[in-house]
């Protein structure tokens, strides 16, 4: 086969290599060379510093880990990850007290049921420093493994494999398909791939999503979720918890140690940022009072970092010779734990319409090649967006004074229905681990 144009993906981030190893997997034989070009420096966006390994968690299906152990980055985590065997979600704290709430405990025993021995587990809480590092090592793996098989140089290597990095990406047409690096070389690309994160200044934005690609339907919270590892005198005993609170919602996240949980504390920007900067005594006294003690002593252990609450959605994910993905296509309020997900799930329905596509001899950028890509992603980006967006403002929101007593009972009763019927209890956790069906291939932990 001749070598085609090479696929550029935009991005120096996780999502941006885990993209780039899905789709080197599912290009294996088609001879597509895949590059990786980062921001020019005028379009990137700052990186916070780097903090203690266990201060920012994500949350993990097991979907998402079928993918990554696939693709050869969960063997390489330096760090041990924790089940999610059980997770509660509650109204308010009291609601904690009693129990009333949703639990998606999928072994709970309703009475005389003989109990389960099958442990299922919900999701797996990662580090994410570790996870970058995991995915980094991955990638720098692959593309010296396939250099070295192609015994050529770089930029010449073939056969679907990764080509590397290019130098920063400054321009890109997305009717030629024309890509203009910092180093003032050009090629013409099949598919430019966009997983950068949007800038917060649409003036920031690159010249290719100042156009009618990458219209942005945006949210500003006003808020941010504090962070950190906490220490409790109880076990966790593999339970992740959520509480909505006037203030915004509170999750407390199960940690390998079973004494040690992750918080992601959702508050209005001013408090936030007072409650960071804070001595740790009086943090911990804040955060006893607001969990009313119901989840133990809690006490942060290790630095506390902030992470802005934002909402955006691409109101088209494909657009020409443009493709885009992960937080270049939607942003959303972390209380659901979804957003690599939803990044991971994006990477892995990709890499199946670019090989259903290139099986049916269909060029990557024509008309109807991406249109499953477009269709399935963007009902799930904005499925998913919605109902984060409608939790946080019913129970936290301007309204919610009115809003969240109802909000309340209606989560109590619905706790109440998926402890009686399984099946409803199952089709949340089904939602919770693949988002809109079917699953892609990488998910379900097949490969091309």
């Amino acid at each position: 086969m001749p070598e085609q144009n090479p696929i550029v993906i935009h991005g120096s981030g996780s999502t941006a290599r885990i993209t780039a190893l899905a789709l080197a997997a599912a290009m294996a034989d088609k001879n597509i060379p895949i590059w990786l070009a980062p921001p020019h420096q005028e379009n990137a966006q700052i990186n916070e510093p780097d903090t203690h390994d266990w201060t920012s968690v994500l949350a993990l299906s097991p979907a998402a880990k079928n993918m990554l152990e696939l693709l050869g980055v969960w063997a390489r985590l330096d760090l041990p990850t924790a089940p999610v065997c059980d997770m509660a979600v509650y109204g308010d704290a009291a609601a904690m007290a009693h129990q009333g709430g949703l639990d998606f405990n999928p072994t709970q025993n309703t009475g005389n049921e003989e109990p389960q021995n099958e442990v299922n587990v919900l999701a797996h809480i990662v580090s994410r420093t570790s996870l970058d590092r995991a995915i980094h090592a991955a990638f720098d793996a692959a593309f010296k493994t396939a250099s070295k098989t192609a015994g050529k140089t770089v930029g010449k290597n073939a056969n679907g494999a990764l080509n590397g990095q290019a130098p920063a990406l400054v321009d890109f047409d997305n009717t030629t398909g024309r890509a203009d690096f910092a180093d003032g070389t050009e090629m013409t690309a099949a598919l430019l791939v966009d997983c950068a994160r949007m800038p917060r200044a649409s003036t920031a934005a690159p010249p290719w999503r100042q156009s009618g690609a990458a219209h942005w339907l945006a949210h500003d919270y006003d808020a941010a979720a504090l962070v950190c590892a906490v220490d409790s005198d109880r076990p966790h005993d593999g339970q992740a918890v959520q509480i909505f609170l006037p203030s915004g919602p509170l999750a407390l996240l199960p940690l390998p140690d079973p004494k040690k949980r992750a918080l992601i504390w959702s508050l209005p920007q001013a408090r936030a940022t007072a409650l960071a900067d804070i001595e740790a005594d009086i943090f911990a006294h804040e955060l006893n009072q607001t969990t009313q003690g119901h989840a133990g002593a809690l006490t942060a252990d290790g630095p506390r970092a902030l992470q802005k609450l934002s909402l955006a959605l691409a109101e088209n994910y494909v657009d020409g010779h443009i493709c885009l993905l992960g937080e270049a296509a939607h942003i959303i309020h972390p209380l659901a734990g979804q957003g690599f997900n939803l990044a991971l799930r994006d990477a892995a329905q990709l890499a199946d319409t670019l090989y259903d596509a290139q099986s049916l001899g269909l060029a990557l950028n024509g008309p109807h090649a991406l249109a499953d890509y477009q269709a399935l992603r963007r009902a799930d980006g904005g499925t998913m967006a919605a109902t984060t967006h409608f939790l946080a403002e019913i129970f936290s929101g301007p309204q919610s004074r009115f809003t969240a007593p109802l909000a309340r009972l209606g989560l109590a009763l619905t706790g109440r229905m998926a402890r009686s019927n399984k099946t409803l209890a199952a089709r949340f956790r089904a939602q919770a681990n693949g988002g809109t069906p079917p699953l892609p291939r990488l998910m379900r932990g097949r490969g091309f």
